[in-house]
């Protein structure tokens, strides 16, 4: 098992930064996720909701891949909370991981993107 440690200003920057994009999450979010599918259109695949866009003005007023984009800066967000916690850290990271690899059956290669 590795253990992550990070110094305390390394924490509040990391904090202070995210906080900012975090604010507008449902957005940035959706921006995030749109670009990927942009970038990475093999990754759309996993979505049967998305995989039918094809332009990125279409994919910024879903519904669906803007819910998307909120839910994966709240995880992200909720990382972030824990960064001077391993072990919560972890609990969250942990579960999120298996499910995309065992459950969701994403390939390895699509981390990272």
């Amino acid at each position: 098992s590795s253990t992550m440690s990070f110094s305390e200003a390394e924490v509040q920057s990391a904090r202070g930064a995210w906080e900012k994009i975090y604010v507008d999450a449902e957005d940035n979010g959706t921006t995030v996720l749109v670009r990927m599918f942009t970038e990475h259109p093999d990754t759309k695949s996993y979505f049967t909701h998305f995989k039918g866009m094809d332009s990125a003005e279409e994919m910024k007023q879903s519904d669906q891949v803007r819910g998307h984009g909120k839910k994966v800066f709240s995880a992200i967000n909720d990382m972030v909370q824990h960064l001077d916690n391993s072990e919560a850290f972890l609990g969250i990271v942990n579960p999120l991981g298996k499910k995309h690899a065992t459950q969701l059956k994403i390939d390895p290669k699509n981390f990272r993107v």
